[in-house]
């Protein structure tokens, strides 16, 4: 059998070089030596036929492992969604608006990516870190859910809130990212006194819409009580540890601006009569008051959901472990000379 030599060999040394460099890519940051040694290895053979085996082999070998295939599945999950998104606004008439609401799902994939593959992943490897990044999601993802059917459905031409909605969303996902991955300094529990002071605001105001109705035309209350949690989240959080106990209140105020809007959406979209104010009492029917109203309801809260973002802001800042200085060791002591004879 003729051996591959020349250009041609040297072609198929580089595509098994290049095969196995992408599948040590794929493989989990703890996985990685293993890859390292592959490819170690793989630069100790020198036959072009031996090679392209040996890396056809160890890519088989890294694909059959689960981690892999989640890493992958991860990576995949936002651009499969946009191409969702892409099918689903065909049937938007006016392309601005079409392509304003793909633009949207694109910017909050691309920064749900930077999770997965980028400088604000992986996930950290405690359960209170999957837990709150999942949460984060959650929040983010229902509600560009309601954003971007609220865009779709808008009978005018106005289209100046998608970018806003763009930045002010992708700040709330970055900084629930960088707070739970791996290089973030915040430990178990901060993100779970986060959560939990988050949630108490949240509660708090749905118990306070549901025992006198209807629901604040205005945020101050919301506000108020995400303060509140903050500060619960604070006293929760250990006093010899000032940096936890903040990472803990910019949590809760994060979870719980987000979750407070949540419920103002769905609460003004498909809540009884009851719960909503009357603010356009001009209206000429009962049923256009409601209607009209409805709409009203959620503008006064965008005001909580910038603040939620400065908070935001802050919680990416205050996410990154600070460097810890290089110690450097002094120098050795001079030996001691003896003293020679007098």
């Amino acid at each position: 059998m003729l051996r591959s030599t020349g250009r041609d060999g040297a072609d198929r040394r580089d595509t098994a070089a290049r095969l196995l460099s992408v599948a040590v890519r794929v493989l989990p940051a703890d996985q990685r030596e293993w890859g390292t040694a592959m490819q170690a290895e793989l630069g100790a053979l020198t036959e072009p036929d031996e090679r392209h085996r040996f890396a056809a082999g160890c890519a088989a070998a890294v694909g059959t492992r689960p981690a892999v295939w989640r890493r992958v599945g991860y990576a995949l999950l936002p651009a499969v969604i946009v191409a969702g998104v892409v099918l689903w606004s065909a049937s938007i008439d006016w392309a601005p608006r079409r392509w304003g609401v793909v633009a949207f799902a694109a910017v909050l994939a691309v920064v749900a990516e930077l999770g997965v593959v980028g400088p604000l992943g992986p996930v950290g490897r405690t359960r209170a870190a999957r837990f709150t990044r999942a949460c984060g999601y959650l929040l983010v993802g229902v509600l560009a859910v309601e954003l971007d059917l609220s865009i779709a459905h808008k009978d005018n031409n106005d289209l100046t809130g998608v970018p806003v909605l763009s930045v002010v969303l992708a700040g709330y996902l970055a900084a629930t990212l960088a707070t739970t991955s791996r290089r973030a300094a915040a430990t178990s529990r901060s993100l779970l006194l986060g959560l939990a002071g988050g949630v108490i605001a949240a509660a708090a105001w749905g118990v306070v819409v549901l025992l006198a109705p209807p629901i604040p035309p205005g945020p101050n209350l919301a506000a108020a009580l995400v303060a509140a949690g903050m500060a619960v989240a604070v006293l929760l959080a250990p006093r010899r540890d000032p940096k936890a106990a903040l990472r803990a209140a910019l949590i809760a105020g994060t979870t719980g601006a987000l979750l407070i809007f949540n419920a103002v959406v769905i609460l003004s979209s498909v809540g009884p009569a009851e719960l909503i104010p009357s603010l356009v009492p001009h209206a000429l029917t009962p049923a256009d008051r409601l209607a009209n109203s409805r709409i009203e309801l959620v503008d006064p809260y965008l005001w909580l959901l910038l603040l939620g973002w400065f908070v935001a802001v802050a919680q990416w800042a205050a996410a990154r472990s600070p460097a810890i200085p290089a110690v450097v060791a002094p120098p050795p002591a001079p030996a001691a000379v003896a003293p020679g004879p007098s």
